[in-house]
């Protein structure tokens, strides 16, 4: 099973890497996926045959999900671009993510319902990226009229965004009432506004931005040379919200179920939709949804009694994304998420039992030994990726994740603590504003000795 999950997945990524390679047929491409389809069901019985064609299909599945994913509808935004540049649009519609910083401007993306361009109004459909030169406080969900000009986006990301409204002033952007969305959404983005409000409060701006980063998701706020100093280090994962994360907030969602005194069942039940809610509530980049997918499979198989496999849930998180959005696979952040946990998975045990690190009798040696074995799986995962991309060698990865990850780690929990706490009763927030601004001050300083070593980090 472990091996026929890979596979699948790996001929369905196949698939996708081939589609947009060429320009495919998409009518062509799914006459031969029915007929595999019915081939593939003729000869059941034929074991080796079957697995082939079912392969086969996987492969022309990738390509289809890849074509359908590109095909834009009649009504979309992108059909609706004038020649004039000069063109003034009115865009209605309601904010789908909250405003960012990107490249100092704020921005926030609208999905679009109408659009008037030369007195024509007319229904539309796709999303716009509206980039604003001052800071406008706007929520999930509002209706807005936006007026201004239409380019075309150059950097096409998988959320498929063609196209970018600047605007300059702040009565080009109109007020409607009502609200679109979901209603979910907006409380659980609600939540994020405040639990970001209230780091902030007791936080000074640095150490709020690399909180908020570390447990919120949220980048937008750290200053471009911190960033850039982690990526030197190799220790840039540490701002992302990945499975060390999820698996926090499973633990603490159990536990407190489990004092609670639900069941079994239902505690883990609602462990899941806990996943679910924070996973929302992070951004849903992905890491979390990657780890929020292993941490669902990995409580289903406790459900139902059975043993998981680190493999298969790991091959079932990413044919899951796939499926919802192929062009993920081109995504760094998807490739880089599970390169390192896939590296990790096999690398660590056979490092592990190659220096013998069990028969190691000194605890404290034993630990760092380990999470030097953790680092340098990951490291070796990524490695490529991060030449191929970005040009940079980083030998003092391994070293720094030694010592960086143990302090990122007492940050994160001392960082939960601090918001559940602030839920309950925000005074007690305060208590923990003081060990975590030591944290990250130590961690900051640490990481810049780090990156200073010679050789520690080399471009080419």
């Amino acid at each position: 099973m472990k091996s026929a999950l890979g596979a699948l997945t790996v001929f369905y990524a196949l698939g996708i890497i081939f589609a947009r390679s060429l320009r495919l047929n998409f009518w062509l491409f799914a006459a031969i996926a029915a007929a595999v389809l019915l081939a593939a069901i003729l000869a059941s019985r034929k074991k080796i045959l079957c697995l082939v064609l079912v392969f086969f299909l996987a492969f022309l599945t990738g390509c289809l999900n890849l074509i359908n994913s590109t095909c834009l509808p009649k009504n979309h935004i992108r059909n609706f671009l004038a020649n004039d540049h000069s063109a003034l649009y009115s865009v209605s519609g309601f904010i789908v993510q909250l405003p960012e910083l990107k490249n100092g401007r704020f921005c926030f993306i609208l999905r679009c319902r109408e659009i008037q361009v030369n007195q024509l109004r007319s229904k539309c459909s796709g999303d716009i990226l509206v980039r604003m030169s001052f800071r406008g406080k706007f929520n999930y969900g509002e209706n807005l009229t936006v007026i201004s000009t239409l380019r075309r986006n150059k950097f096409v990301s998988a959320q498929r965004i063609y196209l970018i409204m600047p605007v300059e002033e702040e009565r080009q952007i109109i007020r409607r009432p009502g609200f679109g969305g979901k209603k979910f959404m907006r409380g659980i983005l609600g939540l994020r506004v405040y639990l970001e409000e209230l780091i902030s409060r007791y936080l000074p701006a640095l150490p709020a931005s690399i909180l908020s980063a570390m447990v919120l998701g949220q980048q937008q706020n750290i200053p471009w040379l911190v960033k850039q100093a982690m990526i030197e280090s190799g220790t840039v994962h540490i701002l992302v919200v990945s499975g060390f994360n999820v698996g926090i907030v499973a633990f603490i969602a159990g536990l407190l179920l489990k004092f609670m005194r639900f069941s079994r069942r239902p505690r883990i039940v609602l462990v899941g939709i806990c996943l679910l809610i924070y996973c929302l509530l992070t951004g849903a980049s992905n890491p979390v949804v990657r780890a929020t997918v292993m941490g669902n499979v990995f409580l289903a198989a406790y459900f139902l009694k059975r043993e998981p496999d680190i493999y298969n849930t790991l091959f079932c998180a990413a044919l899951f994304i796939l499926l919802i959005s192929p062009a993920q696979l081109f995504d760094l952040g998807f490739q880089l998420s599970f390169s390192s946990v896939l590296a990790i998975v096999y690398f660590y045990p056979r490092l592990k039992e190659f220096i013998r690190l069990e028969k190691c009798r000194n605890k404290i040696l034993k630990f760092f030994a380990d999470g030097g074995l953790v680092s340098l799986s990951a490291w070796l995962g990524t490695l490529g990726i991060l030449a191929f991309n970005f040009r940079i060698f980083t030998p003092v990865t391994v070293l720094a994740n030694i010592l960086i990850v143990p302090l990122a780690t007492l940050i994160t929990l001392a960082g939960f603590a601090m918001l559940l706490s602030g839920l309950v009763c925000p005074v007690l927030a305060g208590f923990f504003s003081l060990p975590i601004c030591a944290l990250i001050n130590l961690l900051l300083n640490l990481n810049l000795i780090l990156i200073k070593l010679p050789f520690a980090c080399v471009y080419f």
